[in-house]
């Protein structure tokens, strides 16, 4: 069986490594998987030529949206999202379903972090944010706050949470004193020249910090905040929405509890 995680850029994605990886720890035979880079204009060339190769494919940015228009099927948590990033093919039917949503829920669970109840900030607005603030409603937080350098794009996350039925959804402003959770959903950090000046905000040390960046451990934005004592990048998320793809796929559940912390060091070891 082919796999593939197509998007533009998709240089930087160690999504086949942990692929690899998956597939010998959860003793998965006979399956490859590999990176695509599309050009932007170029999407309907590859549906209508090359995604027949392949028995399901991830999606990452810029696509997440517009692959909406080749499917057959969504499954109701990426309807919600407007956001796709896996496709499969089942009974000659070919449907999107979003597994980021239970990346973040297992990146929550497996580091003990509750939402209940709690006061969160949101740094960014695009749909890895769309992601989490939807996570944060389902498991019970009281506030959160969206950080976005476009108030526009923030102002529609924040109707989207009040189509939720969730109201109490706020912009950043200098007002705040302090959040229980902070999680940065922007590539901030990624590139050399990038500033941590947009993480300016208020946390104290019960603070508990996620970067969705997985590719470093100690990343731009964990890094400003030295008092803070829980600190996460975004390694677990990106294990499991892998892993959830792979069911989703293969029509089988797998458990990955022994031996999630041996995935963990392997992808460290790549990444250094």
């Amino acid at each position: 069986m082919k796999f593939a995680v197509i998007g533009n850029p998709i240089d930087k994605s160690l999504s086949p490594q942990l692929h690899e990886i998956l597939y010998e720890k959860l003793n998965i035979l006979n399956c490859s998987y590999e990176k695509i880079h599309i050009e932007n204009d170029k999407l309907d060339d590859f549906f209508n030529n090359d995604f027949g190769l392949f028995s399901g494919i991830n999606v990452t940015l810029p696509f997440k949206s517009s692959v909406v228009k080749f499917l057959d099927a969504i499954d109701d948590e990426a309807k919600i999202l407007d956001n796709v990033n896996c496709i499969s093919k089942s009974n000659n039917m070919i449907c999107g379903f979003n597994t980021d949503k239970y990346g973040f829920d297992m990146l929550l669970h497996e580091n003990g972090i509750v939402i209940d109840k709690s006061s969160c900030v949101v740094l960014g607005a695009g749909s890895s944010a769309k992601t989490v603030v939807k996570c944060l409603i389902d498991q019970g937080a009281d506030q959160i706050v969206i950080k976005n350098k476009s108030i526009d794009n923030a102002r529609d996350l924040q109707h989207f949470a009040h189509n939720l039925g969730f109201e109490n959804i706020e912009l950043f402003t200098s007002d705040f004193s302090n959040f229980d959770v902070a999680v940065n959903t922007t590539p901030v950090g990624m590139y050399k020249d990038d500033k941590d000046n947009f993480f300016d905000i208020p946390v104290g040390e019960n603070t508990s910090l996620i970067d969705l960046i997985y590719t470093s451990k100690e990343t731009l934005f964990l890094k400003k905040f030295d008092k803070c004592s829980k600190k996460i990048n975004g390694l677990d998320m990106f294990i499991f929405q892998a892993l959830k793809s792979i069911e989703i796929w293969r029509e089988t559940n797998y458990n990955l509890d022994s031996q999630i912390e041996s995935v963990r060091k392997q992808l460290e070891n790549i990444k250094c």
